[in-house]
């Protein structure tokens, strides 16, 4: 079942505001919290408001992935674009070379 535009960004919304709702009631990772183990996303808010701030540096130490999330929430929101047609294969390589790096930087968190 293919989503439409509205409904991804009913979707990514959706998901902010219960992210957002769980971290006010029990700030920190909950995956951390529950298995006793980082997730692949631990220290993303962090590097997040240190790039705010103007700090890259600390940015990348907390979570070299960082900028991946732009790039992931574009493939999501224009599925169409990304993944038919001669783009489709450039795609479907990002996005494994995203999904290795976080899955490289995970075993170094670990």
């Amino acid at each position: 079942m293919k989503l439409k535009f509205h409904q991804r960004i009913l979707v990514l919304s959706a998901l902010l505001i219960f992210v957002i709702l769980i971290w006010k009631i029990e700030p920190g990772c909950l995956v951390q919290k529950f298995i006793n183990i980082p997730c692949p996303t631990c220290g993303m808010t962090r590097a997040f408001f240190a790039m705010i701030n103007g700090d890259f540096e600390t940015s990348f130490k907390l979570h070299p992935m960082l900028w991946s999330v732009p790039v992931l929430i574009s493939m999501f929101l224009f599925y169409e674009k990304f993944f038919t047609g001669k783009i489709k294969l450039i795609s479907m390589s990002l996005l494994f070379f995203i999904l290795s790096g976080f899955f490289i930087n995970y075993l170094f968190m670990l």
